[in-house]
């Protein structure tokens, strides 16, 4: 299976790498804030789909990080010094 650009999300106080459908499913499993979401359960129903081969692989990985999103799990990390920077710099240009 193809590997996608990887994401954290955030569970239960620890940080979890998903880059592909099976990193996706296995997060699914874990506990999350609200088990029983509308987007968590369409993203597990995805994933299911996806593994049989009745949708792309896209499509899934697209619904498990709107899922993710919707309960906050993604979070950014802060930028760097160096990329504060950068925009500083950027901004005084424009």
């Amino acid at each position: 299976m193809p590997t996608f650009i990887p994401i954290t999300i955030y569970l239960n106080d620890r940080s979890i790498l998903v880059a592909s459908i099976p990193d996706a499913e296995t997060a699914l499993q874990q506990p999350w804030p609200f088990m029983d979401k509308p987007s968590r359960l369409e993203a597990i129903r995805m994933i299911g789909e996806c593994l049989a081969g009745h949708c792309t692989q896209q499509a899934a990985f697209d619904a498990f990080k709107a899922a993710a999103s919707e309960q906050g799990l993604l979070k950014r990390k802060p930028l760097s010094v160096g990329l504060r920077k950068f925009d500083g710099v950027a901004e005084d240009l424009l």
